[in-house]
């Protein structure tokens, strides 16, 4: 067992990685008080873990109870989240009780902002199960739903009490959900190491990715990932925007195709392709540059096929100008100057942003 701390003023916790269960129930033993879990899961995880975790909690006399959700991005929304409100007050969950998000990045946002409001905050645990959870949205403590208008519009940050990672889960993945998740991991390795990047790009030429190589993935991600949050826990000096690098034109894309074409990894491959489009077209980075991220983005399985036409363009362009980044409308960009090397912050010209849009969807 190894961990990462993500050492936060008020509330430091660790990121635990292991692949036996007894490790999870220490963590509970040890950094939540109390023993009584309330699980949050959808319907593709829960049958495979709940009730394995939830058995093995009560043999260590835990009092577990458990809501179960519709898998999906589709779910994600302040219906199921009422659902929820309206199960927990049914079923007697107090403050007393912890909140154990089981599932992918879905669930732990979900969960976390109920956790988070729920009789104006509860304790919560991230367990996630998929990889592009387990390398991002698990830790950092966004937390948050969907509305009609746009991704993650409601929400809040809230931090866990410890994010309990077991790589296992990852076998009971799909090709797709893999590739989802790797889409995050591109992420970083544009955004913050040329070594990772060369690191990454030789697992993905050589096309099977061993339990190791998952392993150590996980592992850069999640202490590139604390080290942003640490320096800049709610976005205040703006150096976590770093860690959306590739979602200003992915969560826009996941909105004007109502969260049914995309899975989030997929659209922020494609968010990350269209910034390095954007960075060439203001002259930020090389034409070099812009060829290394492709070539890594399309070793990574993914390519351009957002399926929309050049006049989707202006709408793409007015949900980005919705994005939580922008400040009076005016968009704000993360963009990489070269590889393993981003800035944030960039302010670009609605007609430059446009054009750059109609040249993408070509």
């Amino acid at each position: 067992m190894k961990s990462v701390k993500v050492n936060l003023k008020n509330n430091p916790y660790p990121i635990i990685f292991s692949n036996n269960d007894k490790d999870l129930i220490k963590a509970f033993k040890s950094f939540v008080p109390g023993n009584k879990i309330f699980f949050i899961s959808d319907s593709n995880v829960a049958p495979l873990y709940l009730k394995r975790l939830s058995d093995a909690l009560k043999r260590e006399k835990f009092e577990v109870r458990s809501y179960v959700f519709k898998a999906g991005e589709q779910s994600k929304n302040l219906k199921t989240l009422s659902d929820i409100y309206n199960y927990a007050l049914n079923a007697g969950i107090d403050r007393k009780f912890t909140v154990a998000a089981l599932g992918g990045g879905v669930v732990g946002d979900t969960a976390g902002f109920f956790a988070a409001t729920y009789m104006r905050g509860i304790k919560l645990v991230q367990i996630p199960t998929s990889l592009l959870a387990m390398v991002d949205s698990s830790i950092g403590g966004k937390t948050g739903v969907n509305i009609e208008g746009g991704k993650n519009i409601a929400g809040a940050f809230y931090q866990p009490k410890f994010v309990y990672i077991n790589s296992d889960f990852l076998k009971t993945l799909d090709c797709q959900n893999i590739k989802n998740g790797m889409g995050e991991v591109v992420k970083y390795a544009v955004t913050f190491s040329y070594d990772f990047f060369k690191k990454l790009n030789k697992i993905f030429e050589n096309s099977i990715i061993k339990q190791k190589d998952f392993d150590d993935i996980i592992y850069e991600c999640c202490k590139f990932k604390a080290n942003i949050v640490e320096k800049d826990e709610k976005e205040v000096s703006g150096v976590r925007e770093l860690l959306n690098f590739g979602h200003t034109f992915a969560h826009a894309l996941e909105t004007i195709t109502k969260y049914k074409k995309f899975f989030h990894g997929e659209a922020v491959a494609i968010g990350i392709l269209f910034a390095a489009n954007l960075a060439e077209k203001i002259n930020l980075c090389t034409q070099k540059t812009k060829d290394e991220i492709y070539q890594i983005v399309t070793n990574a399985g993914f390519k351009n096929n957002t399926g929309l036409k050049a006049n989707n363009a202006r709408k793409i362009l007015e949900l980005m100008k919705k994005d939580k980044k922008s400040i009076s409308k005016t968009v704000r960009f993360v963009l990489a100057k070269q590889t393993g090397k981003a800035v944030f912050g960039v302010e670009i010209k609605d007609a430059v942003i446009l054009k750059t849009i109609e040249d993408f969807l070509k």
